[in-house]
């Protein structure tokens, strides 16, 4: 069974020497808390996060419904929701005809530019990302992204409001040979507490890199490493029957904590389109340092604040 780490070896996932940390607090503050995090381990994550969500405001009243009672009794079970039905296709048909129509592009590789879904420059690129800012603006995406059952569900499962933070939105094509970055075996080091929602935008099946959670692995403490790690080493720590592929049709949607090891595999013979919307106890640094748009239809201020002034 792989060994727990200690304070000191997780310290080095994000903080190599005190001056690389000092650098980026003093470029952005929000690094602070985001670089110290991994050293926390699960008990300290846990510890801060009553902390923190005791401070942090609550809805009054909260109502829950059958659905929200139940995403989150399957995270704290799990890690994982049940696949819900998909969304109307009206709503969908508009989502993906924006992606498809909105150039993406590869972060590690910027020289490519940014280059039509269906005209990838090369075989390198294993995925194509969407930036905050043109994700916010696909149409229907403050309604998918302030879903009522959504938002309660995180904040049972959080303990306060959510912060919506770290909307995301990418392509992956089949034809690769090698898994790279979020196609490995990771856990989210992004806040002490959060859940993030994820749309399949279009139809995921096991030849349309589906993705996979290993059940029950949010609330362990092994493997606290900072680092991706093999399918071989996830399936001797939390066995093979709890690594659970995770289908649905176009439009189906699931909740995750993603401290729990995830990844999406590789496509075999089907690109796959993926939006995924982060809900923490507080902002990161994946976001704009400053709201993009106004709020126009009333979204709770305080849920939105990162995205919505």
């Amino acid at each position: 069974m792989p060994e727990t780490t200690t304070f000191a070896e997780r310290l080095k996932t994000r903080v190599p020497s005190w001056s690389h940390f000092l650098a980026r607090a003093r470029a952005d503050e929000r690094n602070i808390a985001y670089d110290l995090l991994p050293a926390l381990g699960l008990k300290g994550r846990r510890r801060v996060g009553n902390i923190v969500s005791a401070f942090h405001p609550k809805t009054p009243g909260l109502k829950l419904s059958p659905v929200a009672r139940s995403l989150c009794r399957d995270l704290r079970r799990d890690g994982f929701s049940a696949v819900q039905p998909p969304i109307a296709s009206d709503i969908l048909n508009d989502v993906v005809s924006y992606f498809k129509t909105t150039p993406c592009h590869d972060p590690y590789r910027p020289h490519l530019g940014t280059f039509a879904w269906d005209a990838v420059p090369s075989d390198e690129v294993n995925i194509g990302y969407f930036t905050p800012e043109e994700v916010l603006r696909a149409p229907h995406m403050l309604d998918l992204m302030n879903r009522p059952d959504v938002l309660a569900a995180a904040e049972l499962y959080l303990g306060a409001k959510p912060v919506l933070d770290n909307i995301g939105c990418m392509w992956s094509w089949p034809g690769r040979d090698v898994s790279k970055g979020v196609q490995r075996f990771h856990r989210d080091y992004d806040c002490v507490r959060n859940v993030k929602l994820f749309y399949y935008l279009t139809e995921v099946d096991n030849e349309a890199g589906p993705h996979v959670y290993a059940k029950g692995s949010q609330r362990s403490r092994i493997l606290e490493t900072g680092k991706a790690q093999t399918d071989d080493t996830i399936s001797e720590a939390f066995g093979p029957e709890n690594v659970v592929r995770i289908t649905g049709p176009a439009g189906s949607w699931f909740m995750e904590d993603v401290y729990g090891f995830h990844k999406g595999l590789l496509p075999v013979a089907k690109p796959r389109l993926l939006l995924a919307i982060q809900y923490n106890l507080y902002p990161s640094p994946h976001s704009p340092k400053a709201p993009i748009m106004d709020n126009p239809s009333g979204y709770d201020p305080y849920t939105n604040k990162v995205f919505l002034r």
